[in-house]
């Protein structure tokens, strides 16, 4: 293996010993399979982790001042919480997010084309949630319904006890590609966003929103650096911070990491841990790696095969929070989970 490094030489080599033909879903019973796949795990993280931010050492500190999304907005003086406070409120609402029969159908020149087909779901609030299927079974379409980006054909969605009917910044969304301004700073594509939910806000106030976020994402190093002259993941770090930075009452991420190179997807995976950590902000996550649904969710929602796709299993994620990568693979339930999902996606390629 390669270090990652400017002056990279040859690391230790990795025999790979394993039978042939593999099964992917039987190599989670096979113990060689998994002693190997944590040495490499293990090595490749202690080598190349932290290359395209900084350690996020400087301290900065969050104002006792709310978002205009909060549920509570417009209390006394005295009785705001402070910024991070207001996810804690009703904390486990077991239908904070609910999703009723959500339907989307497209016109085609064959006829109507239904997508997604009566999806069912109920969050609560702080929960972590992944969506995961093969492509086509409408994963984004649900996010991007969710997100009031896409017009919803039958059913509804309500959050915090509101019905979606359009887009709006009590939902941060993180796509694939983070869509930054490249002449603004960092900073300055941050404060957009801080702007529009803080505007009762000091400007000193939005700043230290803006600066505490971006060092929470390793960039506090990199706050006044033009977005154009930033490396793909610290781009991507900045579309973290931007979202929340927000205060959203939802996170939505669509397949984010989807286009980084496997040590910088580690390494965001970490840093989107370490901070939702901290705020608790009820997320969903779409994405097409089975490792990442594990690492990330409470629970992991399978979607059947397109179209009318729906809600087909839902697991579980029974792991010790925090989560870290290293500690994932070594963990004794970690493939039994991995088994459940790679068999999920198997039978749907049999139907």
């Amino acid at each position: 293996m390669c270090i990652r490094d400017r002056n990279a030489t040859f690391g230790p080599e990795f025999i790979v010993d394993l039978p042939r033909p593999r099964d992917r879903t039987a190599m989670n019973h096979d113990e060689n399979f998994k002693k190997l796949r944590s040495d490499i795990t293990q090595y490749l993280m202690s080598v190349g982790m932290g290359d395209d931010g900084d350690s996020g050492s400087n301290v900065y500190q969050l104002p006792n001042v709310q978002p205009n999304t909060a549920s509570d907005f417009g209390l006394s003086d005295e009785e705001k919480p402070d910024v991070l406070k207001t996810y804690s409120n009703n904390m486990g609402d077991k239908k904070y997010l609910e999703y009723f029969n959500l339907t989307k159908i497209y016109p085609t020149p064959k006829g109507p084309l239904t997508v997604v087909d009566k999806f069912e779901l109920n969050i609560e609030k702080g929960e972590f949630i992944s969506i995961i299927g093969h492509s086509g079974c409408g994963k984004s379409t649900v996010l991007s319904m969710t997100a009031g980006l896409t017009d919803i054909s039958d059913g509804g969605i309500v959050l915090d006890k509101k019905e979606i009917d359009a887009a709006g910044p009590d939902r941060a969304v993180v796509f694939q590609a983070p869509s930054l301004f490249p002449w603004l700073s960092a900073k300055e594509n941050v404060a957009l966003g801080v702007e529009r939910v803080y505007p009762h806000a000091t400007k000193a106030e939005r700043n230290s929103i803006v600066e505490y976020y971006l060092s929470k994402v390793g960039l506090s190093e990199a706050l006044n650096k033009k977005a154009a002259e930033l490396s793909n993941g610290m781009k991507q770090r900045v579309g973290i911070s931007r979202a929340f930075a927000l205060s959203p009452k939802l996170l939505l991420l669509d397949e984010p990491f989807g286009m980084l190179d496997s040590l910088t997807r580690w390494e965001l995976q970490e840093v989107l841990m370490e901070v939702w950590t901290r705020t608790k902000v009820t997320a969903i996550m779409v994405t097409h790696d089975v490792d990442e649904a594990i690492l990330l969710a409470d629970r992991v929602v399978m979607m059947t095969n397109g179209p009318n796709a729906k809600v087909g299993k839902v697991m579980k994620v029974d792991l010790p929070r925090p989560r870290t990568r290293k500690a994932l693979v070594s963990h004794p339930d970690y493939y039994k989970y991995r088994e459940e999902l790679l068999t999920f996606l198997a039978e749907c390629d049999n139907h």
